[in-house]
Protein backbone atom coordinates (compact mmCIF):
# COMPACT_ATOMS: atom_id res chain seq x y z
CA UNK A 1 0.00 0.00 0.00
CA UNK A 2 1.46 3.32 -1.09
CA UNK A 3 0.55 6.36 0.93
CA UNK A 4 0.66 9.63 -0.94
CA UNK A 5 3.01 12.11 0.61
CA UNK A 6 0.97 14.78 2.33
CA UNK A 7 1.57 18.29 1.12
CA UNK A 8 3.23 20.32 3.84
CA UNK A 9 1.66 23.73 4.21
CA UNK A 10 3.70 26.55 5.67
CA UNK A 11 2.47 28.14 8.89
CA UNK A 12 -0.23 30.76 8.36
CA UNK A 13 0.04 34.19 9.93
CA UNK A 14 -3.23 35.66 8.62
CA UNK A 15 -5.52 34.43 11.43
CA UNK A 16 -3.08 35.73 14.06
CA UNK A 17 -2.85 39.14 12.35
CA UNK A 18 -6.64 39.38 12.05
CA UNK A 19 -7.17 38.37 15.68
CA UNK A 20 -4.61 40.95 16.82
CA UNK A 21 -6.02 43.84 14.77
CA UNK A 22 -9.69 43.23 15.47
CA UNK A 23 -9.25 42.36 19.16
CA UNK A 24 -7.18 45.53 19.59
CA UNK A 25 -9.84 47.65 17.84
CA UNK A 26 -12.54 45.90 19.87
CA UNK A 27 -10.60 46.46 23.08
CA UNK A 28 -10.19 50.15 22.38
CA UNK A 29 -13.90 50.42 21.48
CA UNK A 30 -14.90 48.71 24.75
CA UNK A 31 -12.40 50.74 26.75
CA UNK A 32 -13.55 54.08 25.37
CA UNK A 33 -17.20 53.26 24.67
CA UNK A 34 -17.94 51.88 28.13
CA UNK A 35 -15.44 54.17 29.90
CA UNK A 36 -13.73 51.19 31.57
CA UNK A 37 -10.83 51.59 33.99
CA UNK A 38 -8.64 49.44 36.22
CA UNK A 39 -8.28 45.67 36.29
CA UNK A 40 -11.27 45.07 34.04
CA UNK A 41 -9.03 46.16 31.15
CA UNK A 42 -6.61 43.25 31.73
CA UNK A 43 -8.74 40.56 30.03
CA UNK A 44 -9.80 43.01 27.32
CA UNK A 45 -6.20 43.72 26.31
CA UNK A 46 -4.94 40.20 27.06
CA UNK A 47 -6.45 38.95 23.80
CA UNK A 48 -4.48 41.27 21.47
CA UNK A 49 -1.32 40.67 23.52
CA UNK A 50 -1.78 36.89 23.15
CA UNK A 51 -2.49 37.35 19.42
CA UNK A 52 0.72 39.37 19.09
CA UNK A 53 2.61 36.48 20.70
CA UNK A 54 0.93 34.08 18.28
CA UNK A 55 1.99 36.30 15.36
CA UNK A 56 5.61 36.23 16.54
CA UNK A 57 5.56 32.43 16.90
CA UNK A 58 4.01 32.00 13.44
CA UNK A 59 6.55 34.37 11.87
CA UNK A 60 9.42 32.39 13.43
CA UNK A 61 7.89 29.13 12.20
CA UNK A 62 7.56 30.62 8.72
CA UNK A 63 11.23 31.63 8.76
CA UNK A 64 12.22 28.14 9.94
CA UNK A 65 10.55 26.48 6.95
CA UNK A 66 11.70 29.17 4.53
CA UNK A 67 8.19 30.51 3.91
CA UNK A 68 8.72 33.98 5.32
CA UNK A 69 10.46 36.85 3.78
CA UNK A 70 10.87 38.47 0.46
CA UNK A 71 13.55 40.53 -1.14
CA UNK A 72 12.14 43.82 0.15
CA UNK A 73 10.55 42.52 3.34
CA UNK A 74 13.31 43.05 5.88
CA UNK A 75 14.02 46.63 4.81
CA UNK A 76 10.26 47.28 4.86
CA UNK A 77 9.98 45.95 8.41
CA UNK A 78 12.86 48.15 9.56
CA UNK A 79 11.30 51.22 7.93
CA UNK A 80 7.85 50.55 9.38
CA UNK A 81 9.21 49.88 12.88
CA UNK A 82 11.23 53.10 12.86
CA UNK A 83 8.29 55.10 11.54
CA UNK A 84 5.90 53.57 14.08
CA UNK A 85 8.25 54.55 16.91
CA UNK A 86 8.58 58.06 15.43
CA UNK A 87 4.78 58.29 15.18
CA UNK A 88 4.29 57.38 18.84
CA UNK A 89 6.99 59.81 19.98
CA UNK A 90 5.69 62.69 17.83
CA UNK A 91 2.09 62.03 18.83
CA UNK A 92 3.01 62.20 22.52
CA UNK A 93 5.10 65.32 21.91
CA UNK A 94 2.30 67.04 19.96
CA UNK A 95 -0.28 66.22 22.63
CA UNK A 96 2.06 67.44 25.38
CA UNK A 97 2.91 70.68 23.56
CA UNK A 98 -0.76 71.39 22.91
CA UNK A 99 -1.78 70.68 26.52
CA UNK A 100 1.08 72.73 28.00
CA UNK A 101 0.94 75.75 25.72
CA UNK A 102 -2.68 75.84 24.41
CA UNK A 103 -1.38 76.30 20.88
CA UNK A 104 -3.24 78.25 18.21
CA UNK A 105 -2.55 79.65 14.77
CA UNK A 106 0.48 78.52 12.77
CA UNK A 107 2.09 76.91 15.84
CA UNK A 108 -0.96 74.67 16.32
CA UNK A 109 -0.93 73.74 12.63
CA UNK A 110 2.77 72.83 12.66
CA UNK A 111 2.51 70.79 15.86
CA UNK A 112 -0.66 69.04 14.61
CA UNK A 113 1.21 68.00 11.46
CA UNK A 114 4.05 66.34 13.40
CA UNK A 115 2.35 62.94 13.94
CA UNK A 116 1.14 62.90 10.32
CA UNK A 117 4.70 62.89 8.96
CA UNK A 118 5.55 59.30 10.05
CA UNK A 119 2.17 58.11 8.73
CA UNK A 120 3.03 59.60 5.34
CA UNK A 121 6.40 57.86 5.66
CA UNK A 122 4.59 54.55 6.26
CA UNK A 123 2.57 55.03 3.09
CA UNK A 124 5.79 55.69 1.17
CA UNK A 125 7.42 52.63 2.79
CA UNK A 126 4.52 50.47 1.65
CA UNK A 127 4.88 51.81 -1.89
CA UNK A 128 8.62 51.17 -1.71
CA UNK A 129 7.93 47.56 -0.71
CA UNK A 130 6.05 47.03 -3.96
CA UNK A 131 8.85 48.64 -5.97
CA UNK A 132 11.63 46.75 -4.16
CA UNK A 133 9.94 43.35 -4.35
CA UNK A 134 11.63 41.33 -7.10
CA UNK A 135 9.35 38.29 -6.94
CA UNK A 136 6.33 39.03 -9.13
CA UNK A 137 4.07 36.63 -7.26
CA UNK A 138 4.86 38.25 -3.90
CA UNK A 139 4.35 41.68 -5.46
CA UNK A 140 0.87 40.60 -6.62
CA UNK A 141 0.09 39.38 -3.09
CA UNK A 142 1.15 42.75 -1.62
CA UNK A 143 -0.95 44.67 -4.15
CA UNK A 144 -3.98 42.42 -3.58
CA UNK A 145 -3.61 42.85 0.18
CA UNK A 146 -3.58 46.63 -0.26
CA UNK A 147 -6.61 46.54 -2.57
CA UNK A 148 -8.56 44.60 0.06
CA UNK A 149 -7.44 47.12 2.70
CA UNK A 150 -8.47 50.05 0.50
CA UNK A 151 -11.89 48.54 -0.20
CA UNK A 152 -12.41 47.87 3.50
CA UNK A 153 -11.39 51.40 4.49
CA UNK A 154 -13.56 53.04 1.83
CA UNK A 155 -16.55 50.91 2.84
CA UNK A 156 -16.20 51.63 6.57
CA UNK A 157 -15.61 55.36 6.01
CA UNK A 158 -18.57 55.64 3.61
CA UNK A 159 -20.94 53.84 5.97
CA UNK A 160 -19.73 55.87 8.95
CA UNK A 161 -20.04 59.11 6.99
CA UNK A 162 -23.68 58.45 6.10
CA UNK A 163 -24.49 57.39 9.67
CA UNK A 164 -22.78 60.54 10.92
CA UNK A 165 -24.73 62.75 8.53
CA UNK A 166 -27.94 61.31 10.04
CA UNK A 167 -26.63 61.96 13.58
CA UNK A 168 -26.53 58.24 14.40
CA UNK A 169 -22.85 58.05 15.34
CA UNK A 170 -20.36 60.56 16.73
CA UNK A 171 -17.83 62.38 14.58
CA UNK A 172 -14.53 60.54 14.17
CA UNK A 173 -11.33 62.37 13.16
CA UNK A 174 -10.27 61.73 9.56
CA UNK A 175 -6.90 60.22 10.55
CA UNK A 176 -8.80 57.09 11.61
CA UNK A 177 -9.05 56.26 7.89
CA UNK A 178 -5.37 55.23 7.98
CA UNK A 179 -5.96 53.09 11.08
CA UNK A 180 -8.93 51.41 9.40
CA UNK A 181 -6.84 50.83 6.27
CA UNK A 182 -4.17 49.13 8.40
CA UNK A 183 -6.91 46.93 9.87
CA UNK A 184 -7.90 46.11 6.31
CA UNK A 185 -4.37 44.86 5.68
CA UNK A 186 -5.18 42.07 8.14
CA UNK A 187 -8.19 41.16 6.02
CA UNK A 188 -5.96 41.28 2.95
CA UNK A 189 -3.53 38.88 4.61
CA UNK A 190 -6.39 36.47 5.34
CA UNK A 191 -7.69 36.82 1.79
CA UNK A 192 -4.26 36.03 0.35
CA UNK A 193 -3.93 32.95 2.54
CA UNK A 194 -7.37 31.64 1.53
CA UNK A 195 -6.77 32.03 -2.20
CA UNK A 196 -4.23 30.01 -4.20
Amino acid sequence: MVVAEEEIRPPRIGPAVALYVFSLFGGVALHKGLDLHGWVLVPIYAVPIAALGWMIVQKRRMRAVGAAGCSGGKAYQRRILGLALAYMALLMLANWLNSQFALHGIAAVLVALLPALPLIGMILAIGRLIIDEKDEYLRVLHVRQMLVATGFMLSVCSIWGFLESFDQVPHVPAYWAFVIWCGGLALGTLYNEMRP
